[in-house]
């Protein structure tokens, strides 16, 4: 009997798959009730409905997302030609068509099978089987889809989605729900859907069958995140973001307005409680430093893009603001940064790709400007040590150019699930080269040879400051003295205006 069963799997799941795919009057009465019909534009929606005809419905709700124009994505139009991706995205995109799917920086692409088998999971770290279900090839497929035409990307990504949908519901064991409906990974998808959305909704495999499964899946998500955040930490902070964007690229759902609601709620509490006063997020690991950023960033932007950007304070945008000149400090001068605690190493290209998005929400800051220009444009600090006493964080520097001597030194105060017994840990950067690159970190968690790894770099004596017998060093590190000179600062810049040599700025710890 077992064997039979087990035999019968791949044809239920055929089936399973084609009942998704059907129009049915109970699907249909189900997603219809949860958007407002009254919103203007939906009138022959509500028309057919009211009627029953469910399939005229869904066929006039396509076509109302296909007309929409008062929406609007901070990324991806809904029409329009779009760059061809570049050779890194196009690979997501050409190995996911054969189900070859990228989930995790750290490992190569594996293969899923031509059946998809959602639950394989090659390496026992968890973050590559949560990670799995963010599906990073779904959004260069998109790319593809809009720079080529080619009708190939479209019929996948649905089929995948699809497919998806019907051997992951949310209850089938216990542990197929713990990575496939962690909260975290389900606001990814509430984010990057709606990019998705917009790169596939013109392709004759967006049909308005597809359309009903999409906005049913799509709410399910948004509403289980409202009633399973995270307590704490980063994840909030996701969560709370991308509640927003759902709340705000889908105002048709009835619950749009309590989601973004939600959400800026969380966000407007949390600047408070994980930023300190210099700009530095609590977890004091510059990876989430400039993840908070984005998340606090994409929130304000997608709600002033969509004009109602006044559900966050004035004193929010200015946090946010002070964040990313914590950034702009502890940046080096090839803009990668220290590998302090869980960080892990940046291409040049991506940080400036953030100062760039930044600098459109922050126009008239000439310092981001400067760093958004790759140094041409704008004005760096007018001055040049810093410390960042609440977090730990002190900054030497001798200019602001690309060939300027800088050193990083962590001494913070106790943070949370991303920091390392790293303090006195330092980085030296001098003429385009960092001389004490730190470790990072390698992996999060999984078994326990997963783990006998991540605990390997946890430890002070992988870092680069000193340790007593090799023990692990868990102290609150106090600050005895800082003091700059701007009068030794002054003559140094005369001086290196006029001789061109480097010299170290004077200060004392």
């Amino acid at each position: 009997m077992a064997r039979f069963i087990k035999a019968l799997l791949p044809l239920l799941s055929v089936l399973l798959l084609a009942g998704q795919q059907r129009l049915t009057a109970q699907s249909d009465t189900s997603v219809f009730s949860r958007l407002d019909l009254d919103r203007k534009g939906l009138e022959k929606v509500k028309a057919s409905w009211l009627k029953k005809d469910y399939r005229n419905a869904a066929v006039q709700l396509l076509a109302y997302y296909r007309q929409r124009k008062d929406v609007h994505h901070p990324e991806v139009e809904a029409t329009g030609p779009v760059p061809m991706p570049n050779a890194e995205e196009r690979k997501k995109a050409e190995d996911g068509l054969k189900h070859i799917f990228f989930a995790h920086k750290g490992y190569k692409p594996y293969f899923y099978g031509d059946d998809i088998n959602w639950q394989l999971w090659p390496v026992k770290d968890n973050e590559l089987r949560w990670q799995l279900h963010r599906m990073y090839w779904w959004e260069p497929m998109g790319q593809m889809y809009r720079a080529t035409g080619d009708e190939q990307y479209a019929k996948a990504w649905a089929s995948q989605y699809l497919d998806w949908m019907a051997k992951n519901p949310q209850g089938l064991s216990p542990e197929n729900d713990r990575f496939a409906w962690r909260p975290l990974e389900i606001s990814h998808r509430v984010a990057s859907q709606t990019a998705q959305f917009q790169y596939f909704l013109h392709s004759p495999a967006f049909t308005p069958e597809f359309l009903l499964a999409f906005l049913h899946n799509y709410y399910v998500h948004a509403d289980y995140i409202v009633h399973h955040y995270s307590e704490k930490g980063n994840h909030l902070l996701f969560e709370a973001q991308r509640i927003i964007t759902a709340g705000t690229f889908f105002p048709e759902y009835r619950d749009a307005a309590a989601w973004r609601a939600s959400g800026t709620g969380i966000l407007n509490k949390e600047i408070g409680v994980q930023v300190y006063p210099d700009g530095l997020q609590f977890e004091l690991s510059f990876n989430y430093h400039i993840a908070a950023i984005q998340i606090f960033c994409r929130a304000l932007e997608i709600l002033q893009i969509n004009g109602i950007a006044d559900q966050f304070p004035a004193s929010y945008k200015a946090t946010v603001e002070n964040m990313i000149m914590a950034v702009a400090e502890f940046t080096f001068p090839d803009y990668t940064y220290p590998m302090f605690s869980d960080a892990k190493l940046e291409k040049k290209s991506g940080l400036l790709r953030d100062f760039k998005g930044w600098a459109k929400v922050f126009p008239d800051n000439e310092v981001i400007r400067y760093f958004a220009t790759d140094f041409k444009k704008g004005t760096p600090p007018a001055h040049l040590s810093n410390a960042l006493k609440d977090g730990g964080i002190y900054i030497f520097r001798n200019g602001w150019t690309p060939d300027a001597t800088m050193m990083v030194l962590k001494a913070s105060p106790p943070a949370f699930w991303h920091s390392q017994p790293d303090n006195g840990t330092f980085e030296l950067y001098i003429h385009g080269r960092n001389f004490f690159p730190d470790a990072g970190c390698y992996v999060y968690g999984g078994d326990e040879a997963v783990m006998k790894e991540r605990n390997w770099f946890r430890q002070t004596r992988v870092h680069n400051t000193l340790t007593l017998d090799n023990a692990d060093m868990e102290v609150n590190a106090k600050r005895l003295q800082w003091n700059t000179s701007p009068g030794w600062t002054s003559w140094y810049m005369k001086t290196q205006a006029t001789k061109g040599s480097p010299i170290a700025v004077p200060f004392t710890l």
